[in-house]
């Protein structure tokens, strides 16, 4: 199963959480791209 999420190729960074991808790019001036990720099972 695959989830959307938003990555700067500049930092490898990845956010799941789009207002910390807006963040990002705020500060830091960095463009990010949606890109689909692998979901992670929860933790038990």
């Amino acid at each position: 199963m695959t989830e959307v999420a938003s990555k700067c190729f500049r930092c490898n960074l990845v956010f799941k959480d789009e207002n910390l991808a807006a963040i990002h790019r705020e500060i830091m001036n960095h463009s990010t791209t949606r890109v689909r990720v692998q979901a992670t099972p929860a933790s038990q």
